[in-house]
């Protein structure tokens, strides 16, 4: 974790991928578990019926142990899809489904599987570049997230990260979502209403 003041959000970016990047591949496994009993302690995905998940990057933090989880719970397990230049849908995925690479090499459920209305999430867990301790998040600029999570009014935004992707604070605009809890392998950080 950063003490250090962030000046911009590239900066920060260039925090967050370092410190995704320095993580061993023999500890990713650990840490993805560790967050992962962590996060399905939470009250709010307890009790959820519907949750979107993300496929993880290779640099990213994998919720795949949530998701598994989550299925056995009969929980309804939904992924995004990019839709447009600036549009991601919903869309249930089953165990057994296949999923696609998008052209930005992101793996996603297939146009045909079945779509969710953001409405109904209970849960999002957002993956990110980088956050901070008041549980604002940096993705990679296109603000995909953002637009998707102000279309999802009852849900709970919950980020997932690698402890070293904590940075002090983050730069945010007033377009960015605050994520309500972030959770770590080591840490849950809940936003403070002001």
């Amino acid at each position: 974790m950063s003490a250090e003041h962030v000046p911009s959000k590239e900066a920060a970016r260039a925090l967050g991928r370092s410190a995704r990047q320095a993580v061993r591949a023999t500890d990713r496994a650990l840490y993805a578990a560790a967050a992962a009993q962590r996060l399905l302690a939470l009250p709010e995905i307890v009790r959820a019926r519907v949750v979107l998940a993300y496929a993880a990057t290779p640099e990213e933090i994998d919720p795949a142990p949530v998701v598994d989880a989550l299925r056995r719970r009969g929980v309804t397990v939904a992924l995004p899809r990019v839709a447009g230049r600036e549009e991601l849908t919903v869309q249930r995925v089953d165990a057994n489904m296949p999923l696609v690479r998008s052209k930005f090499g992101i793996i996603e459920p297939p146009a045909d599987a079945p779509e969710i209305s953001p409405a109904n999430i209970d849960v999002a867990i957002v993956p990110g570049v980088a956050f901070d301790e008041s549980c604002q998040r940096v993705g990679h600029g296109i603000g995909y997230y953002d637009r998707l999570l102000a279309r999802m009014p009852h849900a709970t935004a919950v980020g997932l990260a690698f402890d070293s992707q904590v940075l002090a604070e983050v730069p945010s605009e007033e377009h960015d979502v605050s994520l309500d809890v972030l959770v770590t392998p080591t840490r849950t950080i809940r936003h403070e209403q002001p």
